[in-house]
């Protein structure tokens, strides 16, 4: 099923103003530092950036940030969150299947491409074209590993079914075809397998609409009604999705 990413925008915003830096985050950006040679100045491409949370990290450390996304809610989100900084930023709604790499934005090169958790990124074509806009690495990062307990409590209690659902060997599968994918590109991937745990507190009413898809209704009344038999004992419904993250990295030139 295609994923609306307009629709899915205010839900990426409420994680990233509601959790804060974790702990991965910040593992994420010390290895971007230590492994892959970030530094202050650099310029940076997040490609599928969402609302711009990694942006938002490379501005903090004076980097020069352009972030694209194919919705256009997504950037408009991300065009908000960058505002707090003063670091060189461009925005790009695009689709990076059909976008050239001579594109204005693009043409110049970065010292580091990236596109976390992001359908982005997934062929050959797409592979050479953040390699042919990049001076120095590309990073893809692929859920490797998924098990959410409380939510498929959820499913299992109301006898519904999820919209998307995450098979750990098909995301194992992916990781693997990816990699081999890049290497026929021409590129020789190193892989890191890193967890990748988090945990959305949300009120019962929040986490019972994003269940039913709206806020008011049978359909409201009765996620509800599931969502407060497991609800913690400060009366939040307490989302815990824990997984494993794949990072895939390649020196572009």
């Amino acid at each position: 099923m295609e994923v609306n990413w307009d629709k899915e925008a205010s839900k990426y915003q409420h994680v990233f103003k509601t959790a804060g830096k974790s702990e991965y985050n910040i593992k994420l950006m010390d290895f971007f530092c230590s492994k892959l040679g970030l530094r202050p100045g650099n310029r940076v491409i997040d490609i599928g950036c969402g609302v711009g949370k990694y942006g938002t990290y490379f501005a903090e450390m004076g980097c020069d940030v352009t972030l694209t996304d194919i919705s256009e809610e997504m950037l408009r989100h991300a065009q908000e969150n960058m505002s707090l900084f003063n670091s060189p930023c461009a925005f790009l709604q695009c689709d990076f299947n059909d976008i050239s790499p001579e594109h204005q934005i693009l043409k110049p090169g970065f010292d580091l491409s990236i596109s976390t958790m992001s359908p982005a990124i997934h062929d050959i074509e797409t592979i050479q074209k953040m390699s042919a806009i990049t001076t120095g690495f590309c990073f893809v990062s692929r859920f490797a590993d998924w098990s959410q307990p409380i939510r498929d409590e959820y499913y299992r209690l109301s006898g519904s079914h999820p919209a998307h659902s995450k098979n750990s060997e098909k995301l194992r599968k992916d990781v693997e075809d990816f990699t081999a994918l890049v290497k026929e590109a021409g590129f020789s991937p190193d892989v890191q397998f890193v967890d990748y745990n988090w945990e959305d507190l949300r009120t019962p009413q929040e986490a019972a609409a994003g269940f039913a898809g709206c806020d008011s209704g049978e359909d409201f009344d009765r996620a509800l009604s599931t969502v407060l038999k497991l609800c913690n004992q400060n009366g939040k419904f307490a989302d815990a999705v824990y997984t494993k993250a794949a990072w895939i990295y390649w020196k572009a030139s």
